[in-house]
């Protein structure tokens, strides 16, 4: 596993290959001549589905490029080639970007499935050439504006692949899901539905790269289209990979066009539906507009060097100086369904023996510490902690900044709907939440029964982004302007009656039609809900994992220290 994290490799299903490529050249390919690229090629997946579609039929031409890092690989795929008169194909043993680089090489046809590596994994000549990647296409085109801070390989390869297509060429690609949805990549999508008269995107409701939970898309992108009524954006839905046999998958409405709520995931939704939300979203405020503060919790740089649980702190003779240690959520799967987080909810934890001890050392010399804490100091420098990035930073390593106690927190990833909830116990949290500090004139516990509603919930699906196994998760900026019906009008008593829905896992549909009755009009309810429950259901994927999800969800309340896919 770590190497195919080093080389990003996972190699493309033959259904999904073998759809792509027929689908291009029964629609697209209509030159009697080609140049074809793959850029990382792996075993040679699409060169087999390209010629097993017997593409050597539908041209008297074809100039084929491989490029792949692997030389064993490359030479499965080189192959799979098949000897004719028509074809001329060339092998390079080459990382892609550095291909790109040094050529100025054009291509009729560009596909494949490009690397998936996060730059923790790269190496620095990697990173180097992402930039410049990046920095050539700045120059390119206008739609490329940022310095580009380097996330991860495949942006580039995009990048990359669209300056070397010709002006009636193709690309397709299967990449990450997150370019429909990620900061990132917002140029990146600015720069596709300029740069394309046509653009398809297939998404699916199932993963397709076996033992990664890492959603993908497959997009095509066509220029040289004459037709201007075959211009535009389709997005597709495929419920089953095997669906692409028949094939059979449904066509979803386009919203790319949209200055708001403009992450192409909102594809599933039509512009009447989107419309109607963003009208009601107008006739309320945000969350920021209650709160003092809403920002990340603690940045330890090492959790489990800082945060310990009592056998640990026994064990390093810790547990006296009670004046550092201080009470932290470490992460969301911690906390159970609940709209207030007691000091007794903290008192479980501690009972299991959970890691919520916070080491809180003062920005003071180690001299001036008792002999236990600097041994404790001691093991952290033998493990070399003082070396992080962000340790280097500090004036005392081991003095970990902003460690300030919320009022509220928000759990930045969720599963079923998002959870905030109310911190009555006063612990620290790290920054798996958010903390809210909120303004004189408001009240804590009416903000977070106010979140619970159908519209703050159909805004987090459109504003958030979801990830495989349909983990939902919102920036800090994205939680913040959160659009919520803030009412005065909230009892104690109804917010009580949440806290003891939540805790008995009651079903979210119910515990929305209770605070919906008190926060929202009547007549926008239905259709709200309507909609929530497509935008859950969408990035849910199905029923089967649906029910994983809830699964999960019983056994985090059952046992707290269980810890869910997304924490």
């Amino acid at each position: 596993m770590s190497n195919k994290k080093n080389t990003g490799s996972y190699y493309t299903p033959k259904i999904l290959s073998d759809f792509l490529v027929n689908h291009i050249l029964d629609k697209y390919l209509n030159s009697k001549e080609i140049s074809i690229l793959e850029p990382s090629c792996g075993d040679g997946q699409f060169m087999k589905s390209m010629f097993n579609n017997n593409c050597s039929e539908f041209f008297q031409s074809i100039n084929l490029d491989l490029i792949d890092i692997d030389s064993d690989e490359l030479k499965k795929a080189k192959s799979l080639i098949p000897s004719h008169e028509i074809i001329s194909s060339k092998a390079y043993v080459s990382d892609y970007l550095k291909f790109h680089l040094e050529s100025d090489k054009k291509y009729s046809l560009i596909l494949g499935n490009p690397p998936y590596i996060k730059k923790e994994n790269l190496k620095k000549e990697q990173i180097e050439r992402c930039e410049k990647v990046h920095k050539k296409a700045k120059a390119y085109s206008d739609k490329i504006n940022s310095n580009g801070k380097i996330k991860n390989i495949w942006p580039a390869f995009v990048e990359a692949a669209i300056m070397s297509l010709e002006d009636n060429g193709v690309l397709c690609f299967v990449i990450p899901a997150e370019v429909l949805q990620v900061k990132y990549a917002k140029e990146l999508r600015s720069l596709i539905a300029d740069e394309f008269d046509r653009v398809e995107v297939f998404a699916f409701n199932e993963l397709i790269f076996e033992g990664i939970q890492q959603d993908v898309v497959a997009i095509i992108g066509v220029k040289g289209i004459r037709d201007v009524n075959e211009h535009g954006f389709s997005f597709y839905q495929v419920d089953e990979l095997n669906d692409l046999k028949e094939p059979r998958f449904t066509e979803k409405h386009s919203n790319i066009h949209r200055t708001t709520l403009d992450k192409w995931t909102n594809y599933i939704l039509s512009d009447e539906e989107l419309n109607f939300v963003g009208e009601l979203k107008s006739h309320y405020k945000s969350i920021d507009n209650y709160c003092k503060k809403a920002e990340v919790g603690i940045v330890s740089a090492a959790n489990d060097y800082f945060i310990l649980n009592d056998s640990e702190l026994k064990e390093n003779e810790l547990n006296r100086f009670r004046s550092i240690v201080k009470p932290i959520l470490p992460k969301g799967s911690l906390v159970p369904s609940l709209a207030n987080f007691t000091s007794d909810d903290f008192s479980r934890l501690k009972k299991k023996d959970v890691k919520v001890n916070f080491l809180s050392f003062r920005d003071s010399p180690s001299s001036r510490f008792n002999k236990k804490i600097k041994d404790y100091l001691h093991k952290g420098e033998k493990e070399k902690l003082h070396l992080r990035y962000k340790m280097i930073k500090r004036t005392n390593w081991y003095h970990v900044p902003n460690t300030w106690v919320s009022e509220g927190l928000f759990v930045k990833r969720s599963h079923l709907y998002p959870k905030i909830f109310v911190n009555d116990s006063n612990s620290l949290a790290t920054d798996s939440f958010y903390r809210i500090i909120i303004k004189e004139s408001y009240n804590i516990k009416k903000l977070i029964f106010s979140f619970y509603n159908s519209l703050t919930f159909v805004l987090a699906e459109l504003e958030g982004r979801f990830y495989g196994g349909g983990v939902l998760e919102l920036t800090p900026n994205e939680f913040k302007y959160l659009s919520i019906p803030y009412s005065e009008n909230i009892k104690n008593e109804d917010f009580e009656i949440l806290d003891n829905m939540l805790r008995a896992n009651t079903d979210i549909e119910v515990i929305l039609k209770f605070t919906n009755s008190i926060l929202l009009p009547n007549n926008v309810v239905s259709k709200l809900e309507d909609l929530r429950k497509k935008l859950v259901s969408r990035r849910l994927k199905n029923k089967e994992r649906k029910d994983e999800v809830i699964q999960l969800k019983k056994k985090e309340i059952e046992n707290p220290k269980y810890e869910a896919v997304a924490g």
